[in-house]
């Protein structure tokens, strides 16, 4: 069933708000003398997942890991989406102009309908080499010197972990993962079945056995890191006209509830309001090429700065991953690997120079600028 996101005044004097911070408030920069960009030296060893517990969400959990990352269209013909509200991860990131799309990482659940699948780009396709995982995607860029087809061959990535919709080089059944939503336009009408893709064509080992993807693991408690403020709302206007993800922090559940556009967000298919335990704001490096003007690079690895948002408390800190092949460690000012709070994750990433808004507890506005 598809649920219908219900303008309200809420919603508008919320995107009001929105719009008012980003202009009027106060900048907060980032001073490098005062808390140091921490560098990736080994020290950050692969975070041990409790028995019983998730490595991607610190939830119960009893099955096998086995992650697999989702490109989601964000058109708005391909909203409300589907089952995004059962992804482990959400990372959301421009693609071209100032137009967003999400890389969905789903590892507790592995729903028989996830949509709208669409194409990838190549710094989703850098997202994929850190999880060490499949990718399912519909077509991808193919612009010279940024083509996800040459990065997989450069990097040796097997076809069972490409699972494009428009290409099937190791003959999976395609025809029982993919299908079309007729309620929905092409090319936004996209969904895969991604039960039957962990259960029946997951890549296999040359021996035969089943692949065990490395450790990804986040760590996780019911006491979280502690901020240096708190954090009420928050504001990402990567296009104030449709692409404007905002978030309220809810104290009487402790995660913060997802708006987008000035409307509450809620899943297509479960109708459960989209929401997070943790919002990472990721700054890193993006480039435009001049043609076309709307091919994009984002740098995701080496390192940046980050914000994030746990337990209604915000923390400025850093991002680093030295190599492809490197887990993105997010870290406090002190340079200590973030402690998250139980649950989902959504991870904005944002430019150098992007600037967003986030209002505190008690009601005072701050523009972070980076």
């Amino acid at each position: 069933m598809h649920v219908k996101l219900l303008r309200n005044g809420i919603g508008a004097v919320l995107l009001a708000l929105c719009i008012a911070c980003t202009a009027l408030a106060a900048p907060l920069t980032f001073n490098p003398e005062t808390m140091p960009m921490a560098r990736y030296t080994g020290a950050y060893s692969v975070n041990v997942t409790p028995a019983g517990k998730s490595p991607t969400t610190g939830l119960d959990f009893a099955g096998e890991y086995r992650p697999i990352l989702v490109q989601i269209s964000n058109a708005r013909e391909a909203r409300p989406h589907g089952n995004l509200s059962e992804a482990d991860i959400v990372y959301e990131s421009i693609y071209a102009f100032n137009y967003t799309r999400y890389t969905a990482v789903f590892s507790d659940n592995h729903p028989s309908l996830v949509g709208s699948v669409h194409s990838a780009r190549l710094h989703h396709c850098e997202l994929r080499e850190e999880w060490d995982c499949p990718m399912v995607f519909w077509g991808g860029q193919e612009t010279p010197g940024v083509n996800v087809y040459e990065f997989f061959r450069a990097n040796g990535v097997a076809g069972s972990f490409c699972v494009d919709g428009t290409r099937n080089p190791d003959k999976i059944p395609y025809d029982a993962l993919f299908a079309r939503d007729t309620a929905r336009v092409s090319p936004h009408n996209v969904t895969v079945n991604l039960r039957k893709l962990a259960e029946n064509v997951w890549p296999a080992k040359p021996d035969g056995a089943s692949y065990a993807p490395k450790s990804h693991a986040f760590r996780f408690s019911d006491t979280p890191t502690r901020g240096q403020d708190t954090a009420q709302a928050i504001y990402i206007p990567y296009d104030a006209g449709d692409y404007f993800p905002s978030y309220t922090f809810n104290p009487a559940t402790r995660q913060y509830e997802r708006w987008y556009n000035g409307e509450e967000q809620y899943d297509g298919i479960t109708g459960k309001r989209i929401e997070a335990s943790n919002v990472i704001v990721q700054v890193c490096r993006l480039e435009r090429f001049p043609d076309p003007p709307e091919c994009l690079a984002i740098a995701t690895t080496k390192g940046g700065m980050m914000d994030a948002f746990i337990d209604g408390q915000r923390i400025r800190g850093a991002w680093v991953r030295d190599n492809l092949s490197d887990r993105t460690i997010f870290l406090d000012g002190k340079g200590n690997e973030l402690t998250l709070l139980p649950g989902k994750t959504f991870i904005q990433i944002v430019p150098e120079g992007f600037g967003y808004t986030y209002m505190s507890a008690e009601g005072m506005e701050h523009r972070a600028e980076w």
